[in-house]
């Protein structure tokens, strides 16, 4: 299942990043903690060269918290990198994020400094793709509406700067995939996890493969979700057992393969399924 979307948007928006970057100091750069590597996009390779970036492992409370911290002291091992977890459920915690930017941020001050300069507020470039949660987590951080909110991707259409803090100002960017989402597992990730929209998706197909994945990596999770007593030996097999389950059936008890698929997608989404990571630190070599 090959899955590319690249609305004209998001080319400007590309262009648009590497113009404000010297309006910048640092880069937050949101990822969905499941899966930090599919929801990084690599045309941000060349904008953020040599510059400090903070990743925030977003929706971490629907994460594998090892996980999470594995990923966490991969990135912090990367020059001029850090990362920490954050989650939209919890109360924001601006000290850990403080201390996050302003370590990123010693060697700047310190040449500030040199010159005699006073402490100054921090630019912050706030990046990610779409529906990572950057407007969300913007709004958290501010204490106030800021920003438009949405559950679709592609809420985003305009960078806007939010003065919130004496020692911060953020730049809020729209969200932004890339032409060609490869290797094909990379576009499926994003699928599972709904950074693209449903509505140019083949969800009957799309389920199927998240329940294949689900399957070969964490089976446990659906067989406890679905009370299914053992693994039918087969992905449809598995997906007419979830219809049947939960009534998924159409006249004459045929499985009703769209409610279904929309159950699956769903309930895996808003983490029904307990806290999965579908990558690991171990296996991006093959992401």
């Amino acid at each position: 299942m090959n899955i590319n979307w690249y609305p004209g948007h998001m080319k400007k928006t590309i262009e648009s990043l590497k113009s404000v970057r010297a309006q910048c100091d640092i880069a937050i750069v949101l990822l969905d903690a499941r899966i930090p590597i599919s929801s990084y996009n690599p045309l941000l390779d060349e904008t953020l060269s040599d510059f400090p970036v903070l990743y925030l492992l977003n929706k971490s409370d629907l994460a594998d918290p090892k996980v999470t911290e594995d990923w966490i002291n991969y990135f912090k091992r990367q020059k001029d990198t850090s990362a920490i977890a954050w989650s939209a459920t919890q109360k924001a915690n601006k000290a850990l994020l403080t201390r996050a930017l302003e370590d990123l941020a010693k060697e700047m001050r310190q040449r500030d400094r040199d010159k005699g300069m006073r402490k100054r507020k921090l630019r912050i470039m706030v990046t990610g793709i779409p529906n990572v949660g950057k407007s969300t987590f913007i709004n958290q951080i501010s204490g106030r509406k800021s920003t438009a909110i949405g559950n679709k991707p592609g809420v985003t259409k305009t960078n806007q700067w939010i003065r919130y803090h004496a020692d911060f100002d953020l730049l809020d960017t729209p969200g932004v995939l890339w032409p060609k989402l490869d290797p094909p597992i990379r576009g499926r990730h994003l699928a599972f996890t709904g950074s693209i929209k449903d509505d140019i998706m083949d969800t009957e197909t799309l389920a199927l493969e998240l329940v294949k994945e689900a399957r070969a990596n964490f089976f446990d999770a659906i067989s406890t979700r679905y009370d299914l007593e053992e693994d039918p030996g087969e992905d449809l097999a598995v997906m007419d057992a979830i219809g049947r389950r939960r009534g998924a059936l159409m006249r004459g008890g045929e499985i009703d393969y769209t409610k279904v698929s929309h159950i699956i997608l769903d309930e895996f989404r808003t983490g029904k399924w307990g806290r999965i990571s579908l990558e690991h630190v171990d296996d991006r070599s093959d992401l």
